[in-house]
């Protein structure tokens, strides 16, 4: 098999699979996994696929329905709670922090122990994590409209209230991150996190490796402007590289 055709194969099997692994691959086009990671090294270049640890994902037009919160739980659930400690390390005690909408946060969440924390949020979800918190922590849950799908609350009201206050570090997720694009899949959403992010001291996104290089509906922030991104240590090298010239990666809890 000529390698242009190689190269073809591998995007159709990565295009109706989501992802598969490098030794599936070499099995299915009878070659070393040392070619198939060439490959994969090439389509990661110039675009096509995203490179991850042992395989390769599709890169993901934006979704046309949006998955719930409850659905949501469910997917890459070992690494949202992978980032979910080290973004939970980033918490010092003391401190008032505003939490976004989303499952990993949620893990987040769940994973303070610090002691004396105020913690801001427009999700309820995010509310009833911390709310089952052993540490009691000071909640304060902003109110507005209610989107079922996200379990947040967003508007005029949401803003409002979110917009009079002030936080030492905000955490947020997103749908997807496309080179300097934060996305999401609701306008409102996204411009209430944004308040939270603007009225912050600093600014941490938290997002799983498989939020890369995948877009949604909108932009509701650009990288350039987060203090810190927070994601997987078995992310790309090649896609770690290229997001590192837009803002600061942790992949892990530094001691």
């Amino acid at each position: 098999m000529l390698k242009r055709e190689r190269l073809d194969q591998i995007m159709i099997v990565v295009t109706k699979q989501g992802y598969v692994s490098v030794a599936d691959l070499a099995k299915a086009l009878n070659v070393s996994e040392m070619t198939i990671r060439r490959d994969l090294d090439e389509l990661s270049k110039s675009g096509k696929v995203i490179r991850l640890h042992g395989g390769v994902q599709a890169i993901s037009s934006q979704n046309q329905i949006e998955q719930n919160f409850q659905e949501k739980r469910e997917i890459h659930i070992q690494e949202k709670q992978e980032i979910a400690k080290v973004a939970a390390s980033l918490v010092n005690d003391n401190e008032t922090i505003y939490v976004g909408p989303g499952t990993t946060l949620e893990f987040m969440v769940a994973c303070l122990n610090q002691e004396n924390l105020r913690i801001v949020t427009n999700s309820l979800p995010i509310f009833e994590m911390a709310r089952s918190n052993p540490r009691n922590y000071k909640l304060i849950l902003v109110g507005g409209s209610y989107r079922r799908v996200s379990g947040s609350f967003y508007g005029a009201l949401s803003n409002n209230e979110l917009d009079s206050m002030n936080y030492d570090k905000a955490f947020v997720g997103v749908n997807g991150i496309s080179d300097a694009a934060l996305l999401t899949a609701d306008i409102e959403e996204g411009q209430t996190q944004s308040i939270g992010l603007n009225n912050s001291q600093k600014r941490i996104l938290v997002a799983d490796m498989y939020k890369f290089n995948h877009r949604d509906f909108y932009q509701f922030y650009s990288l350039y402007d987060i203090d810190e991104l927070v994601t997987n240590e078995q992310i790309s090298p090649d896609v770690l590289e290229y997001y590192r010239q837009y803002t600061s990666i942790r992949t892990r809890i530094e001691e």
